[in-house]
């Protein structure tokens, strides 16, 4: 097993080592609150400290921007986006009119470095010096790691895109956290993952992957409210819009097709002879799974449990099944921490 089957066999049955998002950012001062408030898409309001989530950032339009990780400390919040490098820049205007906020790009002083599979809590235990699994989802413990100076100088949060377990680790540049990570994976029979390996694992438990399943969508095509607060009575970025629009007509849904009968992207789907939709992502295909796509579909057919029509790759017909999702089991539902 080589390439991207053996990167996606470490994600399933060990561990898959990569660097999350293309920005890093850290937000400080006693104003950062109203800065997050204004950009993300989630109430920060009443986020606790040491805490973990996923939000979106949309466009003035009610688009969606991009999706982020939001980490936060006591006196820091960090920010990952997952596709976008101008994310310092939109936060610095955003707080333009502030006095006590610093908006820092952070990228070349801090590395962040994630883990996934079912064999990642390993790591994790041996970055903490208490029982791995008190570490919560969604939660963030301070670390200290080989070559950083100054005791505490880093953080770890447990998160993930997978649906296996998952963890963060975020660290000073000079403590190179990547390598650190990197030889406790391999000892796991683990290691990097590529980006196709981790877009098909993501696939499996619908993770969003921007910007190429989500452009031109609204969230609700997109099938992303989880990503929002939808009744939150303050101004946020994007947020009149997005309660402006009209209710979808169409919506993005999993299918699969036999292994070896991937869809084309752009080809038609159908309902018997009508067209009712379009393949918008293709994933790379997993060692004896089923292909993988999303369609956008028209309502009332962008729903589990349908069988409809498209074209494969090579022009051939093929037959897809509409999925929920996950489209697998994780491994790491079925073994627990410490096992």
């Amino acid at each position: 097993m080589t390439g991207t089957a053996q990167h996606y066999d470490r994600i399933r049955a060990t561990v898959g080592v990569y660097t999350p998002g293309s920005s890093l950012v850290a937000v400080s001062g006693l104003e950062r609150g109203v800065v997050l408030g204004r950009i993300l898409a989630k109430d920060s309001e009443y986020v606790e400290p040491d805490t973990a989530r996923d939000t979106l950032i949309l466009d003035e339009q009610g688009g969606i921007w991009d999706a982020v990780i939001h980490i936060e400390l006591d006196n820091t919040s960090w920010l990952i986006a997952q596709s976008r490098t101008d994310l310092a820049e939109l936060l610095r205007e955003a707080a333009a009119d502030l006095e006590d906020v610093e908006v820092v790009d952070a990228a070349e002083e801090q590395s962040a470095v994630a883990f996934e599979g079912p064999k990642a809590w390993r790591i994790a235990a041996n970055l903490v010096d208490f029982e791995i699994s008190s570490l919560v989802l969604h939660g963030v413990t301070a670390v200290d790691l080989p070559g950083a100076e100054g005791g505490e100088s880093g953080v770890l949060a447990r998160i993930g895109t997978t649906g296996e377990y998952g963890y963060l680790l975020l660290a000073p540049a000079g403590a190179d956290p990547l390598a650190t990570v990197l030889r406790q994976a391999e000892a796991l029979d683990g290691g990097e993952v590529d980006p196709a390996a981790l877009a098909r694992a993501r696939a499996e438990v619908r993770h969003p992957q921007i910007a190429e399943q989500t452009a031109g969508l609204t969230v609700r095509e997109a099938n992303l409210e989880w990503l929002v607060s939808w009744n939150r009575e303050d101004e946020f970025r994007g947020g009149a819009a997005l309660l402006e629009a009209p209710a979808p007509e169409r919506g993005l849904v999993t299918v699969s097709a036999p292994a070896g009968s991937a869809p084309a992207a752009g080809a038609a789907v159908l309902a018997g002879e009508v067209a009712v939709g379009e393949i918008r992502t293709v994933f790379p295909s997993a060692p004896g799974a089923d292909e993988l796509a999303l369609a956008l579909l028209a309502k009332p057919f962008d729903v589990p449990g349908l069988e409809l029509h498209s074209t494969a790759a090579d022009g051939s017909a093929v037959t897809l099944s509409t999925v929920a999702s996950p489209v697998v089991v994780p491994q790491s539902w079925t073994e627990r921490i410490g096992a």
